[in-house]
């Protein structure tokens, strides 16, 4: 009966927020939706640990605590509400709220040519960047754990809004599995060859990757499917810049020769943690806690020592 009651309230709310966005001006929606989205923030604070969760960033990422605990308070759910109306972003009223730093060799068809693996973090509003690259004109899918039974129907209907129709905004990571073959790889991606995937996620293998005084724990899924694929990999970051105005920003690609037959794990996963250090520095409060949770105090008995990170992190929801 909950389970019901879930799905009905929020094929509900869906549906309403699709009605209201074509007859609103885009500042009088932003405002209306911001009560119920701060609320929706404010019931899962708790689990949030914003306080607890401060203490993980690195020095140079850290922002200011009471900017970090007012977004993680008030300014999460807000600033991803466009995913509702996926299928309207391409018009002239959503795309001039959104820009690209670099990546616009990235647009257009790309039947035939190099694969790329685009990878991000749980930063800002990322369950938007899907979306947004697909207005734009880079048209790829996503890797994303599966939906909840509840909402799969509905989930499912909101990824079928986002064009083109052929191309799949999403796939499980069941459909990968742990160790994906190459022919399954290709025929997922399809003729756009081009694929997003977090690399902060507690799944699959991982390596710790050293970053100032802290250990980050990566995926290295992704990493191994560029090496796979023979594809680029590409940092990307999508980040709000003022009230639903982003900007996604595209970093300097993986070095080909790190994803040779000896692939250097560590040296990939610093590159990386650059590209990414470039855009967080300027905007550290919009860290997620999913983003958080993979950062860890170096251990007393060195870097190689990874069991009390392993075993004792940090609560932070």
């Amino acid at each position: 009966m909950a389970g019901l009651m879930v799905k009905l309230i929020a094929s509900c709310a869906f549906h309403f927020l699709r009605l209201c966005e074509p007859v609103l001006p885009t500042s009088v929606l932003s405002v209306l939706l911001w009560p119920p989205a701060a609320a929706w923030d404010l019931l899962h604070l708790r689990q949030r640990t914003p306080l607890t969760c401060w203490r993980r960033f690195p020095e140079s990422w850290r922002p200011k605590r009471w900017r970090f605990v007012l977004r993680q308070s008030l300014g999460l759910y807000h600033a991803q509400l466009l995913y509702v109306w996926p299928d309207r972003l391409r018009t002239a009223r959503w795309l001039r709220r959104c820009r690209l730093e670099g990546g616009n060799h990235l647009i257009g068809p790309w039947e035939g040519k190099r694969a790329v693996i685009g990878v991000s973090l749980h930063f800002g509003p990322v369950a938007t960047l899907p979306y947004w690259l697909r207005a734009q004109g880079i048209v790829h899918t996503s890797v994303r754990a599966p939906a909840l039974d509840s909402l799969k129907d509905l989930t499912m209907y909101q990824f079928s809004l986002s064009p083109p129709a052929d191309m799949p905004v999403f796939f499980s990571t069941n459909e990968i599995g742990s160790q994906p073959r190459l022919s399954s790889i290709r025929k997922i991606l399809g003729p756009s060859r081009r694929l997003g995937m977090l690399i902060d996620v507690d799944r699959g293998k991982q390596v710790y990757v050293p970053f100032e005084n802290r250990l980050f724990r990566m995926a290295t899924g992704a990493i191994r499917l560029a090496q796979t694929l023979d594809a680029e990999l590409i940092p990307v970051l999508i980040v709000e810049t003022s009230t639903w105005k982003y900007t996604i920003h595209f970093g300097t690609p993986v070095p080909q020769h790190y994803l040779g037959n000896a692939t250097d794990m560590q040296a990939i996963g610093t590159h990386l943690l650059q590209e990414f250090s470039k855009v967080i520095t300027r905007y550290p409060e919009q860290c997620n806690m999913r983003l958080l949770r993979a950062m860890f105090p170096l251990p007393e008995n060195g870097v190689a020592d990874l069991s009390a990170v392993v075993h004792a992190p940090e609560r932070c929801s």
